[in-house]
């Protein structure tokens, strides 16, 4: 079958009930490459492809993504909690915020999040319609996903002063920020991006890979807000236990990717990530021009 066929490479909004095979699937899918850089959206067409999966509805999308986010609440509730407190004194203290922002690593962090967030909220916003008619066109994923694992390569031998994460600037933020606006495009993958911009900043191997998990809050968090309204009112078929155990796999294949990443990171083989996502976009690509 083409891929035209195959998949639309956009989430639908119609009603479909999924059987417990397919929600695994895609579970397990989403759990594992929500945070691996090896591309959400590359995977989840070549999944469609190869085994005729459907992509998930926008109320099953909502809630693998809550398993992701249950995943890394459990395996960075250390920093979540410290980044917290100083949400609550930002809002409700501010002067005592900013006397503390040099001396208080959590609200440095906080401060990046907050500035690494918004670049990829502008983007999304004034490009929405041209990112969306890009999920339409496989050769375009086959080739970003060959660009990731060129940043990847290029930026794991990148020279690093070894800076760790209480020691964040806004410009850290920022430049980590512009990484994940990037990966709006399908094929580029947001973890490799803004791992990969964390390195060229400066921040230690650990750090860099912390920041991007604590970055990723609010993005996944924006996403279920401005779908929330499908998850409340929009009609279910796909029986109640069948969504539990989706978002119990989800979370528990986001957290083993964490850890693995984590590891990854670590030990720097980060270019390990950058030969498997030059092959799959290599076999998309090819895949897609034998059925051009």
């Amino acid at each position: 079958m083409p891929f035209s066929n195959t998949s639309s490479w956009t989430r639908t909004q119609g009603v479909v009930e999924l059987q417990l095979w397919e929600a695994l699937v895609l579970a397990v899918v989403q759990g594992l490459t929500e945070f691996l850089p090896v591309s959400s959206s590359g995977h989840l067409v070549l999944t469609s492809w190869l085994l005729g999966v459907r992509e998930p509805t926008i109320v099953y999308d909502i809630l693998v993504h809550f398993g992701t986010l249950l995943a890394i609440f459990v395996a960075f509730w250390s920093e979540i909690k410290d980044v917290s407190g100083s949400l609550r004194t930002m809002l409700f203290q501010p002067r005592v915020f900013r006397a503390q922002w040099r001396v208080v690593p959590a609200h440095r962090i906080l401060t990046a999040i907050i500035v690494g967030t918004f670049p990829a909220v502008l983007v999304a916003l004034l490009f929405y319609s041209t990112i969306t008619s890009l999920f339409s066109e496989p050769y375009f994923t086959g080739a970003m996903l060959i660009v990731t694992g060129t940043i990847l390569f290029v930026c794991e031998r990148w020279p690093s002063r070894n800076r760790n994460l209480g020691e964040i600037t806004l410009r850290d933020g920022l430049w980590i920020g512009l990484g994940q606006a990037l990966a709006v495009l399908p094929g580029i993958s947001r973890s490799g991006t803004t791992i990969s911009a964390g390195l060229v900043r400066g921040l230690d191997r650990e750090s860099a890979a912390r920041f991007s998990f604590l970055l990723t809050i609010p993005a996944i968090l924006g996403g279920m807000v401005l779908a929330v309204k499908d998850l409340m009112f929009g009609e279910i078929l796909t029986p109640y236990w069948i969504l539990l155990i989706g978002v119990i796999v989800a979370a528990m294949t986001g957290f083993a990717a964490i850890q693995l990443l984590l590891l990854v990171v670590r030990r720097g083989r980060l270019t390990w990530f950058s030969y498997y996502t030059w092959g799959l976009g290599t076999i998309i690509l090819v895949l897609w021009r034998l059925q051009a």
